[in-house]
């Protein structure tokens, strides 16, 4: 019995299996729910853009209206409406989808034993959000077409922080010598990991266009690497630098090998020359903010042996730090843990780790079977290659509770859900 129905290609865009015409005649409930099923889909793309747009922010009397807000509760009665009159069930991609579900539970679970319970229960109410929009791209992502279409919003939203970032930076508009943009991306780290794992969809994008869309899309992979540079984030260097050598070896590509090489060349000599921060690749040892990353990953096993069933609440790392904090390491504030996968044991401990690093690993290997088949090759080489970008970025960053992590695992349960529904 398959994983996925197959019921649901009456809401497909192109680019899917269309059913004969005998199966659904116009007018009938096919074509009724189909609809409101492709309104879901467009909804989901306005609420992307919005999400990278930051529109709170670029107009904040627009915040009134909470667009991203309203375009979330729209895409919402819609996907209802289209499953109602369909009589359609909605898709759940087994296992990641219990995985997720599972992870959303513990984290629920933490907030009865969490250090502060009211920001832990706000901070999962964040998650709920991230867990809904999932689920909408597992079930309105239900083509190849539709698929390429959250990609281009992706990666045409990901201008804005990679813009901003620069604009910052070439007006002397920066934090502590680095810069970011503003909203979701006001952390320099999250701008470097939320650019870096879009290259790989970039290339996936680029591949079947003419000279024109290559050349445009090239433009913006180096614009998403300038951003990168100047976030002055060394976790993010070396992860856009790992992806590019992944994409390059996948594809058997000369060319991007080479660019590589010239990434890694250009950034020495960028480090070197204009690295305000401390923090180049040289005299690690002395190096405060390394001291304190790893300390931040020492308390986070700490906050995990003293809570191991449901950690220290969900978010609540940085409500642990200071009583965690080594006595050896200061710091003008409290620290969040700058490791994803410790994050996630230390703030849900093993109820929340085991399914959210079983989400992540099921999403590798489900998107490295398919690279390894001819007819979705580069789309599971694409996503792959995003998803080993985030494990790069999160081995020196927490992002348990942020959007991209759960926008690219929807990506990869998606384009899963195609594969076996073909």
């Amino acid at each position: 019995m398959p994983i996925f129905s197959v019921a649901d290609q009456l809401a497909a865009n192109g680019g899917g299996v269309d059913l004969p015409s005998r199966f659904a005649p116009r007018g009938s409930a096919g074509e009724t729910a189909a609809a409101p099923m492709r309104a879901a889909y467009w909804l989901l793309l306005a609420f992307l853009f919005l999400l990278y747009a930051n529109t709170p922010f670029l107009f904040p009397a627009a915040e009134v209206l909470r667009p991203a807000k309203a375009v979330a509760v729209l895409a919402l009665l819609a996907l209802i409406g289209g499953t109602v009159m369909g009589q359609k069930r909605l898709e759940f991609a087994w296992p990641e989808g219990g995985l997720l579900i599972a992870f959303l539970a513990a984290a629920a679970l933490s907030c009865l034993t969490a250090l502060w319970p009211g920001y832990a229960t706000e901070n999962t109410g964040d998650l709920a959000k991230m867990v809904l929009t999932w689920f909408f791209l597992l079930n309105c992502a239900t083509s190849e077409r539709r698929l390429r279409g959250v990609m281009w919003v992706m990666v045409i939203g990901g201008l804005f922080p990679a813009l901003g970032t620069l604009k910052n930076y070439l007006t002397g508009n920066m934090y502590e010598g680095r810069a970011s943009w503003l909203g979701i991306f006001a952390n320099p780290n999250e701008v470097a990991y939320a650019l870096v794992i879009l290259v790989p969809l970039v290339v996936y994008l680029a591949t079947p266009r003419g000279w024109f869309v290559r050349l445009s899309l090239t433009a913006v992979s180096v614009l998403y690497a300038a951003a990168v540079y100047v976030t002055f984030s060394r976790g993010g260097l070396i992860a856009l630098v790992g992806v590019i050598a992944l994409v390059g070896w996948r594809k058997k590509n000369k060319w991007m090998l080479g660019l590589t090489v010239i990434l890694l060349l250009g950034g020495s000599m960028f480090a070197s020359r204009f690295w305000s921060r401390n923090q180049d690749f040289s005299q690690l040892n002395g190096d405060a903010t390394v001291e304190q990353r790893l300390a931040t990953t020492k308390a986070g096993f700490e906050m995990f042996m003293d809570h191991p069933l449901l950690g220290v609440g969900f978010g609540c790392s940085v409500v642990a730090w200071p009583l965690y904090a080594p006595d050896d390491v200061y710091t003008r504030g409290a620290l969040v843990t700058h490791n994803t996968f410790i994050q996630a044991l230390s703030e849900t401990g093993l109820l929340g780790f085991i399914p959210f690093v079983g989400l992540l690993g099921f999403s590798l290997y489900h998107a490295r079977g398919m690279a390894l088949h001819s007819s979705t090759r580069d789309l599971g080489a694409a996503i792959e290659v995003s998803l080993w970008g985030l494990v790069l970025c999160g081995m020196s960053g927490g992002y348990v509770l942020t959007w991209f992590p759960y926008l690219l695992l929807g990506l990869a349960a998606a384009a899963r859900r195609m594969e076996v529904s073909a």
